[in-house]
C-alpha cells in the first residue's frame, strides 16, 4: 500500500510539510510514504490544457495520485481557507474524465494558528466532493499554535504523533475497506443544457432531488466545454433547444462519453425518473 501526501504550503520551513513527514515517519508494515512537492506547478488556463495538455509537473503529479492507494492533504490556513497553491494543484488534478481524484481514499491534517486550520480543513472537504474522494471522517488531525508543537522543523508533540498514527491507521483501514470496490452506480454529473438561466436551474433542480451531481450550460459552447473537461453521466437538454443545437451536442456527447444518454426534457417534472431509466439507477432518495 502506498501513500502520498500533498502540502498546500511551498514554504520550504514549512510546518504543514513537516506535519506530513512526521504521520510517514512511524508507518505500518507494509505500507510505504512520500511526499509531492507543488513547487513548480503552473497556474491552471484552459487554453494552455487545451492546446498542450498537462505540462510536466502536473503530468508528474497526476502520476503520483494514479498510483497511490491513498493521500494525505496537509492543508494550511490562508485568510480562512485553503492556500492558493492547493486549489490550483487540486484544479489540474480534477480534470477529466480519468482524474485520478476519483473516489480516492483521502485524510486531512493541518498546523495552524489558534483554530489550527478548522476553516481550512472544512473547504478543503467541500472542494474535495467534487471528484468524490472518499474523505476520512475521524479523527480530525488540528495542531493549533503549530510553532509550539516543533522544535525548528522536528515534531516535538508526542499527542500530535499519537494522533497522526491515528489518523494513519484510519485511512489505511478505510483504503482496505474499499479496495476492490465498485464505484457509485453513476460515475460523474448530469449536464443539464437550457436556452437560459432559470431553465437550466429548474432541471438542474429535478435531477438533484434524485441525488445527482448537476452542471449547467446556456450556450452550445459552455455545453461543450464541459463535455471536454468533466466526466458527464448524462445530458439534459430543454425542450426548447432548436434540432440543431441538440444534434451538436448529441455529437459532443457521444465523441466525450459514448455511454451518457441523452435525455429529452419534454416534462421537466419528469427530468428525475427519465434519468433513473436511463442511468438504470435507482439513487437513494435525501
Amino acid at each position: 500500500m502506498h501513500l502520498i501526501g500533498i502540502s498546500g504550503s511551498l514554504r520550504k520551513a514549512s510546518y504543514n510539510t513537516a506535519l506530513l513527514r512526521a504521520a510517514f515517519d512511524d508507518l505500518p508494515d507494509g505500507v510505504s510514504a512520500e511526499v509531492a512537492a507543488l513547487n513548480g506547478v503552473p497556474i491552471y488556463d484552459w487554453e494552455l490544457e487545451q492546446a498542450e495538455g498537462f505540462p510536466a509537473p502536473v503530468a508528474e503529479l497526476r502520476a503520483k495520485i494514479e498510483a497511490a492507494d491513498g493521500i494525505v492533504f496537509a492543508s494550511p490556513e490562508y485568510n480562512f481557507s485553503v492556500t492558493g497553491a492547493l486549489k490550483n494543484a487540486i484544479d489540474w488534478l480534477s480534470r477529466g474524465p480519468g482524474s485520478p481524484l476519483d473516489f480516492k481514499p483521502a485524510a486531512i491534517i493541518g498546523a495552524g494558528g489558534g483554530s489550527g486550520t478548522r476553516h481550512a480543513q472544512s473547504h478543503l472537504r467541500d472542494i474535495l466532493q467534487h471528484n468524490s474522494l472518499r474523505v476520512l471522517a475521524e479523527p480530525q488531525v488540528l495542531v493549533p499554535r503549530a510553532r509550539m508543537h516543533f522544535d525548528g522543523l522536528e515534531l516535538t508533540s508526542d499527542t500530535v504523533r499519537i494522533d497522526l498514527r491515528l489518523m494513519v491507521k484510519g485511512l489505511v483501514d478505510l483504503i482496505e475497506r474499499t479496495a476492490g470496490t465498485e464505484p457509485p452506480a453513476v460515475r460523474g454529473s448530469v449536464l443539464v443544457v437550457a436556452p437560459d438561466a432559470a431553465s437550466a436551474g429548474s432541471l438542474a433542480r429535478q435531477a438533484a432531488e434524485r441525488t445527482y451531481r448537476t452542471l449547467t450550460a446556456t450556450t452550445i459552447v459552455d455545453a461543450v466545454q464541459e463535455m471536454a473537461g468533466r466526466m458527464v453521466a448524462a445530458a439534459v437538454l430543454d425542450s426548447a433547444l432548436d434540432r440543431a443545437e441538440r444534434s451538436v451536442i448529441g455529437e459532443e456527447l457521444t465523441q466525450h462519453h459514448p455511454t451518457a444518454p441523452l435525455v429529452i426534457a419534454n416534462n421537466p417534472a419528469g427530468v428525475g425518473a427519465q434519468l433513473d431509466a436511463e442511468l438504470r439507477y435507482q439513487p437513494a432518495t435525501r
